[in-house]
């Protein structure tokens, strides 16, 4: 399994050129590879082991399975979430996922950069304001119940492409449904993300 300090420091990482990024404390990280997604259900088994609730095993291994292949689908190349070692206000609240965008003859960068200052209040943030960050938020149904999600995206181009690739990071705290988008919590969250989204940069080998 790779994990996403391995890629911090140039050691792993395919499709997109070597970087570094600091995490929230307590976040673990890892590639999207099938190994990385078998250790992820052997470790979830070994939890319900542990609470002797063993029943609930396989739908976790497809709900597992399916992000997972979802987010291969669509370029991913990391995930990363509060670990056990994490306070506990964070652990199961939020998700950090990377994915590598690219232009398309239907639906450039550049049209998405100005959908998203255009539409979702997006902003540059970042050292030189090289990080277009924008926000959305989506209603779904968990289990039953109905939530709200916060989706903060970072946009960030690749050297040398001309704005045609880019990484963009995509972080889901996912809420109450009735609470509203500026409350505290969910601003005090999207701060927290671009601190350490800001902390990107590219290395050079």
């Amino acid at each position: 399994m790779s994990s996403l300090r391995a890629e911090l420091t140039g050691n792993s990482g395919t499709i997109i050129p070597p970087y570094r990024m600091l995490l929230p404390p307590g976040w673990e990280a890892f590639d999207l590879s099938e190994a990385t997604e078998r250790d992820l259900i052997r470790r979830a088994d070994a939890r319900l082991r542990g609470a002797q609730n063993t029943t609930f095993g396989p739908v976790l291994a497809g709900k597992v399975h399916e992000a997972l292949e979802g987010l291969r689908a669509r370029q991913g190349f990391a995930y990363a979430f509060a670990g056990e070692a994490a306070p506990s206000w964070a652990i199961g609240a939020a998700t950090l996922v990377g994915l590598k965008r690219s232009s398309t003859p239907e639906a450039t960068l550049e049209q998405l950069v100005e959908s998203a200052i255009r539409h979702h209040a997006g902003i540059a943030i970042g050292e030189g304001q090289r990080i277009v960050r924008w926000t959305e938020r989506r209603e779904v149904s968990l289990d039953g119940e109905d939530v709200a999600s916060l989706l903060i995206n970072y946009l960030i181009p690749i050297p040398g492409t001309r704005l045609t690739e880019a990484v963009q990071w995509t972080a889901t705290v996912t809420h109450e449904a009735d609470l509203p988008a500026d409350h505290p919590n969910l601003t005090l969250w999207t701060a927290l993300f671009d601190t350490h989204v800001s902390t990107f940069t590219w290395t050079v080998r």
